[in-house]
């Protein structure tokens, strides 16, 4: 029999340790800091953390997948397009909320993480690389994040996204987190992450519906989890990030930055069965706020064109989010099942998510 404790709690178990061992690895991978990609609101994929997203994994080199489908329909989105104004009906800028669409995202990520044994102010050094794939489907003014399509040599914002559908897949924006460092207390542990996204994912500034971003995105994060009792089994996760977006490619504008903010909040149970060995029930839940204003390098020459620059310019999305979570730890892997029921969205659509992680 081996006897082990792992992150507060003692498990015990006839297997071999090795096996043991091979199996917390396994917990480890989807409680490992945060995994993002390309997302249906901003770079970063919202409900990637899940249950324990501010923990850093054990030391060891992990391999995770998750992969999520996003569905948002109505009337929700935000669109682009022209607008008559000034002398002589002059086109000039123009955005229209509330238009109607719709939008399905299918996002697979690959995750390679390393949690290393050096030290760094007291804290365990990581690195993560996530490469995901994406296939996007659109109608009418869907798209996958708010883009300020500018016609070339006027003032004119084509709408970006035409009553007809389209489909793309292929490679997204990769992430790449060259700091990580943990903290692990107690009755806490604590994370601190810096690192960038990378435009890997084919952009056309002309293109209706775009797989990747066309513009480099720096990404700060700090967050953690708490425990409410000696053995860990009731938890309180937080983890939030600052997203510095850099100019657009092939276009004068650059996007404001934004804030997103992941939670969750979950019991473990322990049991004795052969093949299952620990079920967690939980909510979790996300918020984006956008922090800063949109860039536009434009100089209108009218009062009304001033206006309308000025509403793009400050107009800020927003969007929350909360449903139920599931975590099963097994002989043979960790399954993770959890849902995203989104509300109170303005100047972004609203929808809902599906995300399921599997570590083998």
């Amino acid at each position: 029999m081996c006897i082990r404790r792992f992150e507060g709690e003692t498990f015990m178990t006839s297997l071999p340790c090795k096996s043991v061992s091979a199996v917390l690895s396994l917990l480890a991978c989807l409680i490992l800091f945060a995994t993002p990609a390309q997302a249906q609101h901003s770079d970063w994929l919202m409900g990637t953390d899940g249950l324990l997203s501010g923990q850093q994994a054990p030391q060891g080199i992990y391999y995770s997948n998750i992969w999520s489908y996003y569905h948002a329909a109505g009337s929700d989105f935000g669109e682009i397009g022209r607008l008559k104004c000034g002398p002589r009906d002059r086109v000039c800028l123009g955005l229209n909320l509330g238009r109607n669409g719709s939008l399905d995202l299918f996002v697979d990520q690959n995750a390679f993480i390393w949690t290393s044994p050096y030290k760094a102010l007291g804290a365990t050094y990581g690195f993560l690389v996530d490469v995901p794939f994406a296939i996007a489907h659109a109608n009418g003014a869907g798209s996958i994040e708010p883009v300020l399509s500018l016609g070339a040599g006027s003032l004119a914002l084509p709408s970006i996204q035409s009553s007809a559908s389209a489909t793309k897949g292929g490679i997204t924006d990769m992430h790449v987190e060259p700091i990580n460092l943990g903290w692990h207390f107690r009755q806490l542990d604590a994370i601190i992450s810096s690192g960038f996204f990378a435009p890997a994912g084919p952009y056309n500034s002309n293109a209706k519906l775009n797989i990747g971003y066309g513009h480099w995105t720096g990404v700060f994060g700090v967050g953690g989890v708490a425990y409410a009792d000696a053995e860990r089994t009731w938890s309180l996760s937080i983890y939030t990030h600052y997203l510095l977006y850099g100019s657009q490619m092939g276009r004068n504008y650059t996007l404001g930055d934004v804030v997103p903010f992941e939670w969750g909040v979950g019991k473990s149970l322990n049991l004795s069965n052969g093949i299952l060995k620990q079920v967690t029930l939980g909510a979790v839940g996300y918020a984006q706020w956008q922090v800063t204003n949109n860039q536009l390098d434009l100089n209108p020459t009218t009062r009304i064109a001033t206006s309308a620059v000025n509403v793009l310019e400050h107009t800020s999305a927003r969007v929350y989010s909360a449903g139920p979570a599931i975590n099963l730890l097994t002989k043979y892997g960790l399954f993770s099942l959890r849902y995203y029921e989104e509300f109170g969205a303005n100047a972004t659509p609203s929808g809902r998510q599906l995300m399921f992680s599997l570590t083998l």
